[in-house]
């Protein structure tokens, strides 16, 4: 034993650098997390792509990125990931996860328009936007009740989802109604509304078309007075008032306010104006983009920082509703929960046959639009309003490139400028040291073709991986069978 005893001690004095080896080794015995490794990564923040790449999680974040072989500790885990691209997370910015279908009801003799949450409903929405890559979402307005059971489903890994940031109920006057919708009467209904938002977690105050502009500046001002942002969809209120009164954020390439169109072009604009969608394509018609009041919509967006949500698939869902498969093809159905889609086609704009024609052809300026609010500086947040992610998601960025705006820009706007917007990219929307685990491996290059995005093969939210048929399996999805064609 004294000889034992004697050879430890000298081999402690003799070799210092043998008891930095001997505590390597020990360290070395605890494996260092999961290693995904021999991929391309694609980084939108620096445009680069790094290829045999690797990354190494540990308690749901990134411990080490970098390529070529790991010459750290061995992992518990080791996946090989050649063949694969990977991007950070994918943010999908105007997402109604916790929304079931729109529906009308009468309620004391009076239509009411309500949007139900319904579990069963919001656990599909999340299973399809996590199967395509989405692992943030910013839901913009739904019952403050059900947004908030849906985080801890979230969070107890009851449900398989993204991470939601939401906006609460919807400021809207009747005939909105039920526990989506709220509609504040006095300074002490907007203050209560507000607080009551705030204290179940919201970060968003969501305010609506229906609303005057004293109603606008007071929801704006009970949404800061609690630390929430305030966003809106707005129609009559121009985009350049809503800014001077302090919005946040805008809802929708659909800024149809006669206030922002030239004295003659409003005159046209006020005369023709009806009940009917006319509106969405007739104030592209006769806007002047180069004109002072869009102008000075533009610089006022972008000097106030007032993030728009573009929603470009919006339009080109309204302006196609009489050929609903150029933009929404059959196949592509099935992702969207079947009583969601029931709503969805029940609540389409009908126009007659030249409308559709007329608003086709105003598609390019609303591309265009989206182009001059990105070299304006107005921060953009790419959204599908869909309910999180799926097919329509691939097809909005490819609407962004059509509108002028780089691939790797477009990218960006899906990632980290999106994280930045949403006040989360100090921890998602990177793939760095330190940051979430949140990442989407695709079998093609995204940079090649947005379409590309579809063929997601693996997910990682906050470091835990699933395959795509897995997470939609998990909320009991299920592909319609070859030749039944899902409405």
């Amino acid at each position: 034993m004294l000889r034992n005893l004697r050879q430890v001690v000298i081999a402690l004095l003799t070799c210092v650098p043998l008891l930095g080896c001997h505590v390597a080794a020990k360290t070395g015995a605890v494996p260092a997390g999961v290693l995904y490794h021999g991929f391309s990564l694609v980084d939108p923040h620096t445009e680069r792509v790094v290829e045999d790449a690797y990354i190494l999680v540990d308690d749901g974040k990134l411990a080490s990125v970098g390529s070529g072989a790991w010459k750290g500790r061995p992992p518990e885990r080791s996946v090989d990931m050649t063949g694969r691209y990977a991007l950070p997370g994918l943010i999908d910015g105007h997402a109604h996860i916790t929304s079931g279908p729109h529906s009308v009801d009468v309620v004391d003799g009076v239509p009411t328009i309500r949007i139900p949450s319904v579990d069963a409903i919001t656990r599909y929405n999340a299973a399809v936007a996590l199967a395509f890559g989405i692992t943030t979402v910013r839901n913009p307005g739904g019952d403050p009740v059900a947004n908030a059971h849906y985080d801890a489903q979230i969070r107890r890994g009851v449900w398989r989802g993204p991470e939601a940031l939401h906006a609460g109920a919807v400021i809207q006057p009747p005939p909105f109604g039920g526990a989506a919708f709220a509609y504040p009467r006095s300074e002490a209904e907007w203050d209560a509304e507000a607080r009551r938002q705030a204290d179940m977690g919201m970060r968003y105050f969501k305010l609506y078309s229906g609303l005057d502009a004293d109603e606008l500046k007071q929801g704006i001002q009970a949404a800061h007075r609690h630390g929430l942002k305030a966003i809106a969809h707005l129609d009559t209120i121009s985009w350049t008032q809503a800014a001077r009164l302090g919005i946040d954020g805008l809802e929708h390439t659909l800024p149809t306010s006669a206030d922002l169109l030239e004295p003659a072009q409003r005159a046209v604009y006020l005369a023709e104006r009806g009940a009917d969608a006319r509106y969405l394509f007739r104030w592209f018609e006769l806007a002047a983009f180069d004109g002072p009041l869009i102008q000075a919509m533009l610089a006022e967006l972008a000097q106030r920082r007032v993030v728009v949500s573009t929603t470009l698939g919006v339009n080109a869902l309204a302006y196609n509703s009489d050929r609903l498969d150029t933009v929404l093809p059959l196949e592509d159905r099935a992702y969207i929960h079947p009583a969601n889609l029931d709503a969805l086609l029940a609540f389409l704009p009908r126009m007659t046959e030249q409308d559709h024609r007329q608003a086709r052809a105003v598609m390019p300026k609303v591309l265009e639009l989206a182009r001059r609010l990105h070299a304006a500086g107005v921060p953009i947040l790419v959204g599908t309003d869909g309910n999180g992610g799926g097919p329509a998601y691939s097809r909005e960025l490819d609407l962004h490139m059509r509108a002028g705006i780089g691939t790797w820009e477009v990218l960006r706007l899906a990632t980290s400028d999106a994280a930045d917007l949403l006040g989360v990219g100090h921890r998602t929307g990177r793939i760095a040291e330190g940051m979430e685990a949140d990442i989407a491996f695709f079998a093609s290059n995204p940079l090649d073709d947005p379409a590309n995005l579809r063929d997601l093969t693996l997910v990682l939210a906050d470091g835990k991986a699933a395959t795509p048929e897995d997470i939609l399996r998990s909320a009991g999805w299920a592909a319609p069978a070859p030749g039944v064609e899902h409405r």
